[in-house]
């Protein structure tokens, strides 16, 4: 999964101005993550998809520790207006072009785990739609 540029940016520039306040209390290691998708109006015939994945202290600073982690058209799409905190995380995502989807996270953490919702808009399909997360840090990364 490639990093934007425009998050490279803003996590820099967080990272210079202060404005970020504080790095996020969250562990870097090996999360057991499980990702649920939502659909309004539709029953749930998804179920949980658990995975695991290495999240990297760069991660935490870029915003990808928090990213989309489903099959979803927007996991390629930039990530926006980061803003890691103690306790949470927060960002937009835009995707370029007309009828583009688009999406707003909210995260909260601690020191071993994070769970957060992803909404997104699916854009010209006129869909929404959300991805849960609940991670736990299970060890270190190999």
């Amino acid at each position: 999964m490639r990093v934007p540029l425009a998050s490279a940016s803003l996590a820099a520039i967080l990272t210079a101005t202060g404005s970020g306040a504080a790095d996020p209390a969250l562990t870097p290691g090996l999360y057991q993550v499980e990702v649920r998708i939502g659909l309004p109006h539709v029953l749930d015939t998804t179920g949980a998809m658990i995975l695991s994945r290495c999240v990297a202290a760069a991660d935490l600073d870029s915003g990808q520790a928090f990213f989309v982690l489903s099959d979803n058209p927007l996991k390629s799409c930039d990530l926006l207006d980061y803003h890691p905190g103690p306790d949470t995380a927060t960002y937009r995502i835009a995707c370029r072009g007309p009828n583009m989807g688009s999406a707003v996270a909210a995260f909260e953490i601690t020191k071993n785990s994070y769970r957060g919702t992803i909404n997104m808009n699916m854009g010209g399909k006129n869909m929404t739609m959300s991805e849960t997360q609940v991670g736990k840090r299970v060890g270190d990364c190999q």
